[in-house]
């Protein structure tokens, strides 16, 4: 049942020994069969089961749970957030060990499953601390779909400018560390990248992380963002690759 749910939203199900839920046969709407799915994902697992094995097949259904969570609209992305959070919250071990997952997969811009918005649905609907409360604020900054803030950057001239006043079709803004080794490996392989560097809609212009007043939430360097012309966030956190696919 899942082997089809999984072919239906086009990715495929880790291979493991996690107890994959059964949807039942007369439930064939793709929305229907989501929503079940998320909702019903961790009723077989063994939460209280804290050995090595059992958080090795937890880790292989969290990659699973969190693909799907990315084809669920808000409402069903909502409803099965509370439904992990609840088993969560029953067992504080268990808690502690998924909600690393959860940064691991959801808050590195290196990661393929990259992505905010699923991470501020967990975090909603886990118990609110100091901690996941300034994460939420800090999540909520520049979401895609909203123009990014108004911040001073470097432009390809070397010269300082601010973001609003450069005129471009498309613009990469790139948040950078001058001792980050991955951001001088990036430099380099952009300079090679004639896709993104002689590109004559798009503009490249950079951000050192320390200048930076909290008017962006970069967890790791380098980390990029995709604009359009009205300085809206198309893309987020993406690495080159996913630049240059989606471009």
């Amino acid at each position: 049942m899942v082997f089809l749910l999984c072919c239906a939203l086009g990715v495929q199900a880790q291979q493991a020994d996690f107890p994959y839920p059964e949807i039942p046969d007369e439930m064939e709407e793709p929305e229907a069969r989501l929503s079940y799915l998320l909702n019903h994902f961790w009723n077989q697992y063994a939460f209280a089961d804290s050995t090595a094995m059992n958080r090795e097949v937890g880790e292989q259904g969290m990659v699973d749970f969190l693909n799907f969570m990315q084809h669920a609209d808000s409402v069903t992305a909502a409803k099965g957030a509370r439904a992990l959070a609840d088993s969560l919250v029953a067992h504080p071990s268990a808690l502690s060990f998924f909600e690393g997952l959860m940064a691991h997969y959801l808050d590195d811009p290196d990661s393929p499953l990259y992505s905010d918005r699923v991470y501020v649905h967990l975090l909603r609907a886990l118990p609110e601390t100091p901690q996941r409360s300034w994460l939420l604020e800090q999540l909520a900054k520049n979401q895609v779909g909203s123009r990014a803030a108004d911040i001073l950057v470097t432009t390809p001239d070397g010269k300082q400018a601010r973001l609003y006043d450069i005129k471009a079709e498309q613009m990469l803004l790139i948040f950078f560390d001058p001792d980050c080794r991955r951001c001088q490996r990036l430099e380099t392989q952009l300079k090679q990248d004639l896709l993104i560097m002689q590109n004559p809609r798009l503009k490249v212009v950079r951000k050192d992380v320390n200048d930076l007043k909290g008017e962006y939430y970069v967890p790791h360097t380098p980390m990029l963002y995709l604009l359009d012309k009205e300085k809206r966030v198309v893309l987020k956190g993406g690495n080159e690759e996913a630049i240059k696919t989606f471009l």
